[in-house]
C-alpha cells in the first residue's frame, strides 16, 4: 500500500528534511515513526527538501507499507511516535504511480516577517524588521519573477540541480498587521532560492536600487549574494493537480 501524508514541523531544531549522516533530519524522524507503526522499514520520499532552520505548514510526502491501515489510524499512529514538533495533519492512500515529488505539479513557499521590536515568542520563527518596507516597491519587483526564467542568479551552490530554469506563477506580498508575508508559487525552486529572492527584494523595499530583470539576465549569483534568514521561511503548500 502506497500512502500519502501531509505534515507540518518546526525545522528549528533540525538539519532540514532530508537525512544527512550526521544530522536530526525530519525524514529520519518520519521513517522512525513509520517503523514503529507498521513493523518495517520504508523510505519516506517528500515534495523537496527543506533545509536546516526551515518550517513547513503542508510538506507532503509517500511511503510503502504491507499493512493496511485506516486513514485515521495512520495519522494517529505516526504523531504518537513523532516529536511534538513533527505533525502529520492528513493521511490517505494514493495510487502506485504516486510520487509526492515527482508527482508535484506547484509548490508554494511563504516567507514570514514582522515589523517592530524583537519578539522572543517569534525567534526563529521569522524575520524580525527594524525598519517599514515599501510593500508597494516589493510587489512591483516581485511581479517581474513571474514566467518562465533562468534562476542561476538566484541559486546557492551545492544543491545539484541539473537544470536551471522554472516557471513561477505567482510571487506578492501581503500585509497582515505588524507581520509581512512574501508568498511565492513556482513549478519547482532551486537551492535557497526562495531565501536569496526575499533578500534582493527586502533590498528593494528599504530603499536600495534592485533591478530583477537585469539579474534575472545576468544568471550569476555573485550578483546576489545575499541571503534572507531560514527561520522565516514555509513550505506553504504542494498541489497535484487542478482539483487542489
Amino acid at each position: 500500500m502506497r500512502y500519502k501524508i501531509t505534515l507540518s514541523y518546526d525545522g528549528t531544531d533540525f538539519c532540514g528534511w532530508q537525512h544527512q549522516p550526521n544530522g536530526n533530519s525530519i525524514q529520519d524522524a518520519v521513517e522512525a515513526a513509520v517503523e514503529k507503526l507498521f513493523g518495517q522499514k520504508a523510505s519516506v520520499v517528500g515534495s523537496g527538501r527543506t533545509d536546516a532552520g526551515v518550517h513547513a505548514i503542508a510538506q507532503v510526502a509517500h511511503f510503502c507499507a504491507e499493512k493496511v491501515l485506516p486513514e485515521k489510524n495512520v495519522v494517529g499512529g505516526l504523531n504518537a511516535y513523532l516529536p511534538r514538533t513533527v505533525r502529520v495533519n492528513k493521511a490517505e492512500c494514493a495510487a502506485d504511480d504516486f510520487d509526492a515529488r515527482k508527482s508535484a505539479k506547484q509548490k508554494t513557499y511563504m516567507y514570514l516577517m514582522y515589523i517592530g521590536d524583537s519578539l522572543p515568542v517569534l525567534n526563529d520563527r521569522a524575520l524580525c524588521l527594524n525598519k517599514e518596507p515599501d510593500i508597494s516597491r516589493m510587489n512591483m519587483c516581485a511581479y517581474q519573477l513571474v514566467g518562465k526564467h533562468d534562476f542561476s542568479t538566484f541559486m546557492a551552490a551545492g544543491g545539484g540541480a541539473k537544470t536551471f530554469t522554472r516557471t513561477v506563477f505567482d510571487a506578492h506580498f501581503e500585509r497582515d498587521g505588524k507581520f509581512i508575508k512574501f508568498f511565492i508559487t513556482a513549478d519547482g525552486f532551486l537551492y535557497n532560492m526562495v531565501r536569496i529572492i526575499t533578500a534582493q527584494l527586502l533590498k528593494a523595499g528599504m530603499g536600495e536600487n534592485v533591478d530583477i530583470a537585469y539579474l534575472l539576465e545576468k544568471r550569476d549569483r555573485s550578483y546576489a549574494k545575499e541571503l534572507a534568514p531560514a527561520c522565516g521561511l514555509y513550505l506553504y503548500s504542494v498541489k497535484y493537480g487542478s482539483n487542489e
